[in-house]
């Protein structure tokens, strides 16, 4: 088949997706090589290490291992809690321990609150508020310079994990369809929105032959002979004159400003939108409205009542509406 401008943008719309979903895949790629070894200490850990191995880190940031198991010598109460809460509820209360190895303290953040011979969970530095907290007004020359964070590692590792295989499996599966559609235009959403008006390859045709020789430009749309079309580099909007029965413009108050657009019906409850500048969408309804003075036009709550509750006369009304005109 022939080039035709819904192809061109059916292929314009492939690019870009592949494109998205291509840069979406590779984000992904990175922030997983970036958490190689955290996956790692989460599927083989938790190591039990000895004294030996704490008293040995120079820079926790740097460990191969760092969910680990360890035990002291014996284990001091701080005597300091934190307790989360969330609409004034209670949801967690951790408590922070002091592990005695040989003449070093390892600070210990658990769930726990009794003291235990051993703790599991991840090495991390220590955080500002701790060190400020705890370790400074007892005696920071006998802490080590990191912690034992014995919380929800596990919990919060696997979370991340499988939110990271999600967005995976998300944005390759979004390339294959794309390639799907890149392979067959046919399976692509805007062609498959065609088949409603008949052989999608004749539907085309005409709507191509009609916006090269008779196409109106009203606002960000063009209407033909027999069609609205509302075109732009990768996206399609399409719909028969002769099947509208209701127009209205809507405005959204957001927090980049005010977004317009014309929202057209047609007999079958196909919603169609035109989108653009305020002047843009008034001229589109203003175009239609000119084009078929018989159709709805305004938005009104009994309108809105009229199309959901009782559509049958709704649309009848304008039929006969349209009746009358033509044989004026």
């Amino acid at each position: 088949m022939e080039s035709n401008f819904i192809i061109d943008i059916i292929r314009r719309s492939n690019r870009n997706q592949l494109l998205v979903w291509g840069i979406g895949l590779i984000l992904v790629l990175i922030a997983i090589s970036f958490s190689v070894n955290q996956y790692y200490n989460l599927l083989a850990g938790p190591f039990e290490v000895d004294k030996s191995y704490i008293e040995a880190i120079k820079d926790v940031t740097q460990l191969d291992k760092f969910y680990v198991t360890i035990k002291g010598d014996k284990t001091a109460d701080t005597q300091y809690y934190v307790t989360n809460t969330t609409n004034g509820i209670e949801t967690s209360k951790y408590y922070y321990k002091a592990l005695v190895l040989d003449k070093n303290l390892l600070l210990v953040k658990t769930g726990e609150v009794n003291n235990q011979d051993g703790y599991t969970g991840a090495l991390t530095p220590i955080p500002f508020d701790e060190q400020r907290e705890i370790v400074d007004p007892l005696n920071s020359e006998a802490f080590l310079p990191f912690m034992l964070d014995a919380g929800d590692f596990r919990n919060t590792g696997f979370a991340g994990m499988a939110a990271a295989a999600i967005v995976f499996l998300v944005c390759l599966w979004g390339i294959l369809r794309t390639v799907s559609r890149v392979v067959s235009h046919e399976r692509h959403p805007i062609w498959r929105g065609l088949e409603r008006f008949g052989e999608p390859v004749s539907v085309a045709d005409q709507i191509t032959t009609e916006v090269n020789s008779s196409a109106q430009q009203v606002g960000k749309a063009q209407l033909t002979s027999n069609w609205l079309v509302a075109a732009q580099k990768s996206t399609l909007e399409t719909t028969q004159l002769k099947d509208i029965i209701w127009i209205y413009k809507k405005v959204v108050n957001g927090r980049g400003g005010r977004r317009f657009s014309a929202l057209i019906y047609d007999r079958y409850g196909k919603l169609t939108t035109v989108t653009g500048k305020e002047a843009q969408v008034d001229e589109t309804l203003r175009g239609l409205a000119q084009r078929m003075p018989w159709i709805m036009v305004g938005y009104s709550a009994q309108t809105q009542a009229a199309w959901n509750k009782d559509r049958a006369n709704f649309i009848a009304a304008v039929d006969q509406r349209k009746k009358q005109a033509s044989n004026q």
